[in-house]
């Protein structure tokens, strides 16, 4: 029995710069990785309610996945089965670091439901969004959201280089109780320790997987994890330092797992 994680945005599902076909024959490659016995996981920083209207409209399948960079887990069933939380006292304090520099586009998370502005905005008129509920998860208030068990806060930064530089900040602010990834130009804040690798180490400890047949595939920097822990794959698309870590390049998913399978 193998694993396999791949990232969502950019890796598995590259949106506008990927046609259906190619999307269509990642979904074909990971049903016929299953009939062989083997797992999938999808391993992303966005919530597990943040992949509703993607699991809806592309049918997506998958054993398992792990949302938040590894701070929550699923399996096949929407059972979660593992979340670690943020310390209540810290999530205020980075809040309040974000509003003090002016950062307006950022959310609160339990993996589940949160505050969220920027993706309501963006889906307001949306029909189907509103219909599978995903709207009315991302509006509570900010107050209401730290109230709550917090297992992620993210932070929309204007470019890649900002939000490297913000990561960095947070990391070294809050060092021991948060960890902090860049991610394109996003930060994503999850409990100290956790990365796509640690949520991966997770699945294949439940199967008694061994680490050499452990594959993680993905495109940024919160992504390098895996590569670091288990056999690493980015694709064609990653920048050159991502390639750099990367132990191979492929133009798709489908062709690695092909190649591993």
């Amino acid at each position: 029995m193998k694993l396999f994680g791949s990232d969502y945005d950019g890796t598995f599902n590259r949106h506008g710069s990927r046609d259906e076909f190619e999307l269509q024959e990642n979904l074909d490659a990971v049903a016929k990785w299953q009939a062989a016995g083997n797992i999938f996981a999808f391993a992303t920083g966005r919530s597990i309610n943040g992949l509703t209207y993607d699991r809806h409209v592309t049918g997506i399948k998958f054993d398992y996945l792990i949302g938040l960079n590894g701070g929550i887990i699923i399996n096949d069933q929407d059972d979660v089965i593992f979340r670690k939380l943020i310390d209540p006292d810290i999530s205020q304090k980075i809040v309040e670091l974000i509003k003090n520099r002016g950062l307006e586009w950022f959310s609160v998370t339990d993996g589940l439901q949160g505050y969220h502005p920027a993706i309501v905005n963006w889906r307001i008129d949306d029909e189907l969004w509103q219909k599978l509920g995903i709207k009315e998860s991302f509006s509570l208030s900010l107050e209401t959201a730290l109230a709550n068990p917090v297992a992620m806060i993210a932070v929309e930064m204007p470019t890649s280089e900002d939000a490297a530089t913000f990561a960095t900040l947070i990391n070294q602010t809050f060092a021991g109780h948060v960890t902090a990834f860049s991610n394109i130009n996003n930060v994503d804040i999850g409990a100290s320790g956790l990365s796509k690798a640690t949520g991966l180490e997770y699945i294949a400890n439940l199967h008694g997987i061994d680490k050499n047949d452990v594959f993680g595939m993905g495109d940024s920097y919160n992504d390098v994890p895996m590569f670091e822990a288990f056999h690493g794959f980015t694709v064609s698309n990653a920048n050159d330092e991502i390639k750099s870590l990367a132990d191979k390049i492929y133009p798709t998913v489908s062709a690695a797992l092909e190649d591993v399978i």
